[in-house]
């Protein structure tokens, strides 16, 4: 069976993991749209605190995006579910391997995240104000989607480990998610923190995104836009890229430690 067909069959099951979660897109929005919606308007009127409308616009744009990181994050939790179903040592075993499946499986939830992140932005730039350059707001999707993918590539990587501890895959989701929402310039500039965390903070996801969405909204240069999305995207694949290379060395040190089995909830 070849790879990309062991791919296809994976992203049928994470279709079937996401409607095991929402069984329509109206359950999905009500159960998991307003939550991201509130989620993102209760930080972004904490700049009304501070008596500064422009702060409440970096807040709302940054807790869009971090709500669709968080979302698309899912692939974190949805990498340990196969030790729980106990198909986990068949996929090791497999002679396609691990990979494509669990790739295939998570997949979903790059969806999951863009489509929170694009009506969460939506629906608090209307509720808020948030000036719109047209036609370059119809651009906004874009950075959207590469910052969702690159989230769940970093996801993925961190998911490559927890699958070995699988029992603490919410807490170092929530953990995850909560070091992108400091760091990444979602709540405060980067140039905040020290200029080791800036450092580190160029190699996660979400960062140079972020940068290349807020200058879009101002009409910023195109060539900065462009290089910024570019770095979004390249820190995606090398994220993408080690989850690859952990997913097969986390399996055959399972698999040469007996460690593979079922693991019950």
């Amino acid at each position: 069976m070849s790879e990309w067909r062991v791919l296809r069959f994976g992203l049928r099951v994470g279709r079937r993991d996401f409607a095991a979660f929402y069984s329509s897109w109206p359950v999905w929005f009500a159960a998991w749209g307003v939550r991201s919606i509130t989620a993102g308007a209760m930080i972004a009127l904490l700049g009304r605190l501070v008596g500064s409308q422009d702060y409440v616009h970096y807040l709302l744009i940054g807790n869009s995006v971090i709500v669709g990181a968080h979302s698309a994050g899912w692939a974190l939790q949805s990498s340990t579910w196969d030790r729980f179903d106990g198909t986990y040592p068949l996929l090791v075993v497999s002679p396609s391997g691990l990979r494509p499946s669990l790739i295939g499986r998570t997949s979903i939830w790059v969806l999951n995240g863009f489509l929170t992140s694009l009506t969460t932005f939506a629906v608090l730039a209307f509720a808020f104000g948030l000036p719109l350059p047209f036609p370059l707001a119809l651009l906004v999707p874009l950075p959207l989607a590469v910052m969702c993918g690159s989230a769940y590539a970093f996801a993925l990587s961190i998911g490559s480990f927890v699958v070995r501890v699988p029992r603490s895959r919410n807490v170092v989701h929530s953990f995850a998610m909560t070091v992108l929402a400091a760091f990444t310039g979602a709540n405060v500039p980067v140039v905040f923190w020290p200029g080791w965390v800036q450092t580190l903070a160029d190699g996660m996801p979400l960062t140079h995104g972020l940068i290349a969405l807020r200058l879009l909204l101002v009409q910023g240069p195109a060539i900065t836009i462009l290089q910024e999305l570019s770095l979004e995207v390249f820190v995606g694949l090398v994220w993408f890229a080690f989850a690859a290379v952990v997913m097969n060395i986390m399996a055959n040190a399972g698999r040469a430690g007996g460690s593979i089995d079922f693991v019950g909830a």
